[in-house]
């Protein structure tokens, strides 16, 4: 295969260079204590402390860690393969249970990263397991899920017609005997949000996973899925383990000349050019993800502009950096997650849909509720 030529990586910011062990562990074994105590603490609240002991362990490194932080890195390993044991258990269950049924079924996210043996599946720390299948099957899929002894969350009326009015997915559902929550979707993003994906379009380029009974999305799909999932969210803050699932997916598929000429265009197919746009700055600008200047120059104009590109990388910007541990996230922080959050309900439904949601969470809140929405 050709590669293509990717260019010289910027220089990350340096409270996030221990980020580039994740990559280069060896960079790990010049660490005092005092230093691996910060990263120990912070990598675990990021969820990617599991990524850093598989990266020292195939490195075969492992062993020339301090005694007190390879304590830490073997706990959080085991932790994440007993969790990702347990998420391919349920993989496997729910393939059964979804039986002989002719539509496709699409593995999401992490489960789709293990799906293609892609290295950012190593460390995770899973919780929920994300599939997809066609609307017009989901009814079905549902049903033979009920019969397999799955059973939705308890939810009030309204948060029933969130899910099945609003939602691109349905309520979550739960086994009592499997820990790893289910969430079937029937989309990427709500059919009622600003930002709108046609799904099949989605299904219409699906690749295999490694098992039979379960499709991944196309690769560009997967890449443009991950930074929406991060850019069009409501909570940004300690995200940045999606980075570093970016910067990996940005890197395993960018090998084919092909993928950057076509992801300008397929961004703008499905309606997230302004996603690829702060995923691409982000990851260049932070972990040194290395892409072409022509890619670069084209995303430049898919994306945000004047003004508004400027103020939402200042905000993301202020979100997205982790606060260290001991310290307390600055005022500024706070704010941009608040505009953040605005932002986000703003994007995801219609304004008449948005007071009555917005209202009903309130006044949930006040009575002491659970929030599933």
């Amino acid at each position: 295969m050709v590669r293509v030529d990717l260019g010289s990586p910027v220089q990350p910011p340096k409270r996030l260079g221990w980020l580039q062990a994740l990559k280069q562990p060896q960079i790990a074994l010049g660490w005092p204590l005092g230093e691996w105590e910060r990263i120990v603490r912070l990598s675990r609240r990021l969820r990617l402390l599991g990524r850093l002991a598989e990266s020292l362990l195939a490195a075969d490194l492992l062993g020339c860690v301090p005694a007190q932080p390879r304590r830490h890195l073997v706990g959080e390993l085991r932790l994440s393969r007993a969790r990702t044991a347990a998420t391919l258990w349920t993989i496997d269950r729910v393939a059964a249970a979804l039986g002989d049924a002719s539509y496709p079924r699409v593995l999401l996210k992490g489960a789709a990263y293990v799906g293609q043996d892609l290295s950012i599946s190593t460390g995770r720390l899973p919780s929920d397991l994300d599939i997809l299948v066609p609307k017009i099957h989901i009814s079905d899929a549902q049903l033979r899920l009920t019969s397999a002894g799955w059973n939705e969350v308890e939810l009030d009326s309204h948060d029933r017609r969130y899910y099945y009015e609003w939602s691109h997915e349905v309520p979550p559902m739960w086994h009592p005997l499997l820990s790893v929550e289910l969430d079937l979707h029937h989309n990427i993003l709500p059919p009622v949000a600003r930002t709108r994906v046609d799904a099949d379009l989605l299904l219409a380029r699906l690749q295999p996973s490694k098992w039979p009974a379960w499709q991944v999305l196309h690769p560009l799909d997967q890449v443009l899925h991950s930074a929406a999932h991060l850019f069009l969210d409501s909570e940004a803050r300690d995200r940045i383990r999606d980075l570093v699932d970016l910067d990996g997916l940005f890197r395993h598929f960018g090998a084919d000349p092909e993928f950057w000429r076509e992801l300008p265009k397929r961004a703008q197919e499905l309606g997230l050019g302004q996603s690829l746009a702060l995923a691409s700055h982000f990851t260049t600008a932070w972990l040194g993800t290395p892409m072409p200047e022509g890619f670069l120059r084209t995303i430049a104009f898919k994306g945000p502009t004047g003004w508004r590109r400027a103020s939402l990388l200042a905000m993301f910007d202020r979100i997205l950096m982790p606060t260290e541990p001991d310290e307390t996230a600055p005022w500024q922080q706070d704010i941009a997650a608040a505009l953040q959050l605005a932002r986000y309900y703003r994007h995801r439904m219609p304004m008449g849909s948005l007071l009555t949601h917005v209202w009903h969470k309130v006044r949930t809140s006040h009575a002491g509720r659970p929030d599933p929405t």
